[in-house]
């Protein structure tokens, strides 16, 4: 690739990289005495009116947000043979992905940048912008007067608005980085993109791995035993292959890695006459409703229906001992939603066994408890779909939201009591009635609710091939 002389009124320095579509030449803006960096359609494509226009509509998305944390252009033109370019901020201290070539981050560095990648990204949505590609060679650092950097989110070529969404929408992304729906040619995707794609850089900062995709992804703490839990539940969630299971905007993200969960408070327990009430909690559940560890059914590669007889014994629950068979896949699912220690299917099987006897139009008003997993509807509202951005949802409870729910209430607060002593699952059946706290109390089952997880590990037995 020849070095041009000039760019307009810059005079070119050296080639500062190259792509499909466009190069980036370092250029010197000599009467404000500093350098840029100029990005120039590629002439293979000067010819294609929309590759045209989409490349102008990206500088001019990069003047409107108008944001330090988005790369900014100063300047637009035209090259003689017709080609635009315009001209932007000088990153002088690289990428992102220039700093992981060494390894991943510091946890606290890692979480740092990626709560400044957020800013930027946040600017774009608020502006009606998904920026589709995000990934850490698009992240980029410029020195600053008197010391210190400013990261930059920069590339909006493939960026989306909101309002153009059609069923047309082109497939546009990085592997690795892109959220499955983006793979789709006919997918209009929205902010949860985003969301994937700042979690896939969190996964990448702090294992120095970008995470796996089909039916198995290590969690970062599995791969890395300083990221704490917490952050790895947050960033799983981030990634999950449904949309509806992530958060539903990188402020949500954000404010998972950063805040610590709080705990949740529990309700008393019911007299022994009357069925285990699953407790109430506040607001302070929000930031806990985290999914952690291994993704099996939630990958996209999961079958429709219900699993054949080799799939199901092969996730150790058997077809024989009662349990309904329209029920058998949400079972599944919610018992392998992640890998907290003692979670399985024949544990949900016996929790709602005990709980509900698979009854779906189960209707507690005394207690306020609904459907086949006794949910409150304010227990639910975190557990749902985007948690509590939705509305507190109204009985009747269909199963298809109260199992799937099951699965990421113990994936969110099961690896609080994983240092209780005990049974694993025994402490899952408790934690299900009680909460994180009286577990903890206990030092594992509290005594009032023994019989209720005898109960559960008796049918979780039974059910267990």
């Amino acid at each position: 690739m020849e070095t041009p002389a000039s760019i307009g009124r810059y005079p070119i320095e050296r080639a500062l990289g190259s792509g499909a579509f466009a190069s980036v030449w370092l250029g010197r803006d000599d009467q404000l005495d500093s350098f840029v960096a100029i990005k120039v359609l590629a002439d293979n494509w000067a010819a294609e009116p929309a590759v045209h226009e989409r490349f102008v509509k990206e500088a001019r998305i990069l003047r409107q947000a108008d944001s330090p944390r988005i790369v900014q252009v100063h300047d637009i033109g035209e090259l003689p043979d017709g080609r635009p370019y315009f001209v932007m901020t000088y990153a002088d201290m690289g990428t992102l992905a220039g700093r992981l070539a060494e390894g991943p981050l510091p946890v606290d560095e890692a979480l740092r940048i990626i709560g400044e990648i957020a800013e930027g990204v946040e600017v774009l949505h608020r502006l009606g912008i998904v920026h589709r590609d995000l990934k850490p060679s698009n992240v980029l650092f410029r020195s600053l007067p008197g010391g210190g950097e400013r990261l930059m989110v920069a590339d909006l070529g493939v960026a989306r608005s909101l309002a153009d969404a059609t069923s047309h929408t082109i497939a546009a992304g990085s592997p690795g980085y892109m959220a499955p729906e983006q793979m789709r040619m006919d997918g209009a995707p929205d902010e949860r993109a985003d969301v994937h794609g700042l979690g896939a850089m969190a996964y990448h900062l702090l294992t120095g791995q970008v995470p796996g995709s089909g039916a198995v992804r290590l969690a970062p703490h599995r791969l890395r035993e300083e990221v704490p839990e917490r952050v790895s539940a947050a960033i799983m969630k981030a990634i999950d292959p449904d949309p509806d299971q992530r958060w539903a905007g990188v402020s949500d993200f954000v404010a998972a890695l950063r805040d610590p969960s709080p705990e949740r408070p529990s309700a008393p327990p019911p007299s022994r006459d009357r069925r285990p009430l699953l407790i109430g909690a506040g607001a302070a559940v929000v930031a806990a409703a985290l999914v952690v560890g291994v993704l099996f059914w939630r990958s996209g590669s999961t079958p429709a229906g219900t699993p054949s007889v080799g799939a199901t014994a092969l996730l150790g629950l058997r077809e024989d001992q009662g349990i309904p068979a329209k029920y058998r896949t949400l079972i599944l699912k919610a018992g392998t939603w992640c890998d907290v220690p003692g979670l399985s299917p024949a544990l949900i099987a016996g929790i709602l066994k005990v709980s509900s006897d698979f009854d779906p139009d189960l209707s507690d008003q005394a207690k306020d408890e609904y459907g086949i997993a006794r949910w409150t509807p304010r227990v639910l509202w975190f557990w749902q779909p985007n948690g509590n951005r939705g509305p507190i949802p109204e009985p009747p409870f269909p199963p298809e939201m109260s199992l799937p729910a099951m699965g990421r209430f113990f994936c969110g607060l099961g690896p609080q009591i994983q240092d209780v002593p005990g049974d694993p699952a025994a402490k899952l059946a408790a934690l299900y009635v009680t909460g994180v706290q009286p577990v903890k109390r206990a030092g594992g089952v509290p005594p009032k609710w023994k019989g209720y997880v005898d109960s559960v590990l008796k049918y979780r037995d039974q059910y267990q091939s």
